[in-house]
């Protein structure tokens, strides 16, 4: 499993748990204090809080101190989350009094307007303009700041994991999802990938998979959108024309923006998949099944096709069944062939007189941002370890530990990943899929409090294993077919602290859930039609759709003149990586 999957895991699920040492140690004061070390030196010290972040990290560990060390500042205390609501452990912290120095929230919190309203977060601005004293933070590129800029105009964020040069991104971006079909079916039907384009095609190749059958001599199901709570909807809703991924605002001619449920097309692709269920080629399960069950399914082969994210596709169970090593690149498994029921991501169908809508993102802004406590002690020296921070050193200090650890070296500029002991017990091949080593040693943790991304750091790339190639190919299939760009504005506004967006999407989150499961389900095309227009009431009455649209129509018109608004990305290169050779090569330059 490769160190950018379990990044985008961990980055997105907020789990584990707070030990009970670091909840004792951050009720003390949140001000920031000073250590002396040695008889002469007084290094400030401060303490952090992680909400979204359950992986602890010791302070004593080896790359820990490292990084404490070139930063030139202590922390006293760091507290990570519960796995909770995060609204819930913040509220807890404020009333309790110990807010604490620094606080790291994820990109798409709504928690930041909370904390500037109420005056708790410093302004930032000046460091970020101030090229002689903090010159790596004054480089970062101003679209960046000017999409962390709040309402009032002010900057209390500093981005972490963000593009250094924002037109010239990674090609990998993380964003897997669309089709994916089992090679082996395809080609004993005798269907070509160019057939699958259209929905006709398609759906041929769906009646011919319901005839298939699995190693154990059960019926193949044709069809499946992937996990949990309708995973795969957005890509079924792409090749309808509808943006649903995010919050499924989709911007008209005008300006203005409707919701995905309100668009002709959204109904007419909920007709589509009730057909394929009644037709026998939808797996029903997807309408209630919990992920667990899902991915069992996908390693016993039952599946013919998928709309899905892409990331649970059986391909690393089917190289270790067939006792290929999962660290196989593709070129090899070219040249040897690759073992039956190979899943691979190809172009999606397109319904007719429709345009494929985006639902993978390109997001150079950072997934994380620390803010400092309004009252801070010596926030100078703080903001000089977060400059420090993103440089190259500290991110390959933070990615690979020190050189004598031997996960990298440096040679001739470019830092040579040794892939051995990178993915060994030090590193990701720790206990717990790499999150023992990352509490032991500390490892990229601190990542998550500051750092650029590695996209122009030149590196000796070993060449990926053939699953994660497969991924890296669905995501260049996202690019050609136009389903890939910059994060819409309509996923970048923050919903307003108490206002009809941010009290009523989790009552219509459930209304969706419940009514997606009976128009999939629904018997015959008047319970379907029954069921839709129980939807729209629904979302009127009880999730106060009027208020929720107007609200949100406003906000969009205000943000798109700001800055942050009207901020474009124009791609001049991709960097690449290392997928498709079976030797290292240089990437980043």
């Amino acid at each position: 499993m490769s160190a950018n999957k379990k990044m985008r895991r961990v980055l997105r699920t907020a789990v584990l748990v707070l030990t009970a040492a670091a909840l004792a140690a951050c009720t003390n004061q949140g001000n920031s204090t000073e250590r002396t070390q040695g008889d002469t030196e007084t290094v400030p010290s401060y303490s952090l809080y992680v909400p979204a972040l359950t992986t602890p990290v010791n302070l004593d560990g080896r790359i820990t101190q490292e990084v404490l060390q070139r930063s030139g500042v202590q922390w006293e205390t760091v507290e990570i989350g519960n796995g909770g609501d995060l609204a819930q452990q913040i509220n807890l912290k404020l009333v309790g009094g110990n807010f604490p120095d620094a606080i790291v929230l994820p990109s798409d919190s709504v928690l930041w307007s909370r904390l500037i309203d109420e005056n708790r977060l410093l302004p930032l601005d000046d460091y970020f303009e101030n090229e002689s004293e903090y010159p790596n933070l004054a480089k970062i590129d101003k679209r960046i700041i000017d999409n962390w800029r709040a309402s009032d105009g002010s900057i209390y964020f500093v981005p972490s994991n963000y593009e250094p040069y924002v037109d010239e991104p990674s090609a990998w971006q993380g964003n897997a999802q669309g089709l994916w079909v089992n090679d082996t079916i395809l080609e004993e039907i005798g269907i070509s990938r160019d057939d699958l384009r259209t929905l006709e095609g398609f759906e041929q190749y769906l009646q011919a998979a319901k005839g298939q059958q699995d190693s154990q001599g059960r019926p193949i199901i044709p069809l499946s959108l992937g996990g949990e709570n309708f995973a795969g909807l957005e890509v079924v809703m792409s090749m309808f024309g509808v943006r649903s991924s995010g919050n499924g605002w989709n911007e008209q001619e005008d300006g203005t923006v409707v919701a995905d449920y309100q668009m002709p097309e959204f109904k007419e692709a909920f007709r589509w998949l009730n057909r394929m269920h009644l037709e026998g080629l939808l797996d029903p399960e997807t309408s209630f099944h919990k992920k667990d069950l899902f991915v069992e399914k996908v390693n016993n082969l039952r599946f013919g096709a998928m709309l899905f994210a892409g990331w649970d596709n059986p391909n690393l169970s089917l190289m270790q069944s067939n006792d290929i090593p999962i660290s196989t690149p593709i070129k090899t498994l070219e040249e040897q062939g690759f073992p039956d029921n190979w899943f691979s991501p190809t172009y999606l169908p397109v319904n007719e007189g429709a345009q494929l809508a985006q639902y993978a993102n390109f997001n150079p802004f950072g997934s994380n941002g620390t803010g400092l406590r309004a009252d801070i002690s010596n926030p100078d020296a703080l903001m000089k370890a977060i400059d420090w921070m993103q440089t190259e050193e500290a991110f390959i200090l933070m990615e690979y530990g020190t050189e004598e650890m031997g996960a990298f070296t440096w040679e001739d500029g470019v830092v040579v990943v040794n892939d051995e002991v990178f993915r060994g017990p030090d590193f990701w091949g720790g206990g717990s899929g790499g999150m023992a080593s990352v509490t032991q040693h500390g490892f990229w943790w601190w990542k998550h409090l500051a750092s650029v991304g590695n996209t122009h750091i030149k590196t000796l790339e070993p060449p990926w294993p053939a699953n994660n190639a497969m991924l890296y190919k669905a995501e260049e299939i996202n690019r050609e077919q136009g389903t890939f760009d910059l994060i819409p504005a309509t996923s970048r506004i923050r919903p307003t602290i108490g206002g009809a967006v941010e009290k009523y999407s989790p009552v219509q989150n459930d209304i969706r859930l419940q009514y997606y499961a009976r128009l999939l389900l629904a018997e015959n095309e008047q319970m379907f039609d029954n069921a839709y227009n129980q939807f729209l009431n629904e979302m009127k009455v009880r999730g106060h759709d009027e208020e929720t649209i107007a609200e949100f129509n406003e906000q969009y018109k205000a943000y798109s003149e700001t800055p942050a608004g009207q901020i474009t990305v124009d791609i001049k290169r991709s960097l690449p990586r290392n997928v498709y050779e079976d030797e290292p090569a240089v990437i980043g330059e």
